[in-house]
């Protein structure tokens, strides 16, 4: 990923002899395309400080391709580039078939085109049959499992683009799950992540559950200490109200007994109070 904005290429390596770039195309090679690729180059230099050997990979040969850039009056950028039509597939597949035959060692190059046959010169009108083929027979070459793991994700690949019906589909992914070792545990370590994230899910709702049952419960305990202090609040408001009307009939009578007692002023200045007087007054005390 060379450069501030991250631009990806499609293959980088680093060997012995420094960088190579490997950029794959569908289409043939437009001028945009051309632009970009050496977009690359100028960015691995600046963010690497090395020079990168560059080749362009063709996959369409309908159309001609765009072969150079002219940057500057006396400078052009040419890359390799490369269709892959013209790789001779068909007599590479019918090496490597009696080589599997007499169960030979295969050599790096024809298991390169064998991982991309279906891409080359290969004779066949009938693709899907012979991705098909392929298929079934990777499982019998005599390579590394390493190899044969690395075939069998670029069948895959292959099986998605060319293969048409969903049975056949279906088929060979089931054929390069079981010749790959390493796609096996791949699937099954996804199926044991789904598990495991179903389960964390689960185990989550179960959590958001009970804490929505204590909320709601400590929500119903509020509600009820809210009730419990407004009732408690308006019976001592009542009870004040009640203490405040005792107070008040109690004033109004002593006042009552104020006026009688200064009604009879008379005898008072005697030190005397009739009978009747002191039958009023204490009919109104009583009831203080």
């Amino acid at each position: 990923m060379p450069g501030h904005d991250m631009k990806i290429m499609d293959i980088l390596l680093k060997g012995k002899n420094g960088y190579v770039n490997i950029e794959f195309h569908k289409q043939p090679l437009t001028k945009a395309h051309l632009d970009r690729d050496f977009e690359y180059v100028v960015g691995c230099y600046f963010h690497y400080g090395e020079t990168m050997d560059q080749r362009i990979i063709i996959l369409d040969d309908s159309r001609k391709s765009v072969e150079k850039l002219q940057i500057l009056s006396n400078l052009v950028y040419e890359a390799p580039f490369y269709y892959a039509s013209q790789i001779d597939g068909a007599t590479v597949l019918n090496i490597i078939k009696n080589k599997t035959e007499y169960n030979e060692k295969l050599t790096d190059y024809e298991q390169y085109v064998f991982s991309i046959l279906p891409l080359t010169n290969h004779g066949h009108d009938n693709v899907e049959k012979l991705v098909e083929e392929l298929c079934k027979l990777t499982k019998k070459l005599n390579i590394s499992e390493k190899n044969k793991e690395a075939i069998a994700l670029c069948q895959m690949i292959l099986v998605d683009i060319f293969v048409n019906d969903d049975a056949l589909k279906e088929e060979l992914i089931g054929v390069i799950t079981m010749t790959s070792s390493y796609i096996e545990e791949r699937e099954n370590k996804l199926k044991r992540l789904v598990e495991q994230e179903a389960k964390k899910a689960e185990q989550e709702a179960k959590k958001a559950e009970l804490e929505a049952k204590k909320a709601e419960q400590e929500a119903k305990k509020a509600e009820y200490e809210r009730e419990k202090r407004l009732k408690a609040e308006q019976e001592f408001e009542m009870v004040r109200k009640q203490e405040m009307q005792k107070r008040i009939t109690a004033e109004e009578k002593l006042k009552k007994i104020d006026r009688i007692i200064k009604g009879d002023a008379n005898r008072l200045k005697n030190n005397k109070i009739d009978q009747k007087t002191i039958q009023k007054i204490l009919a109104i005390t009583s009831k203080i």
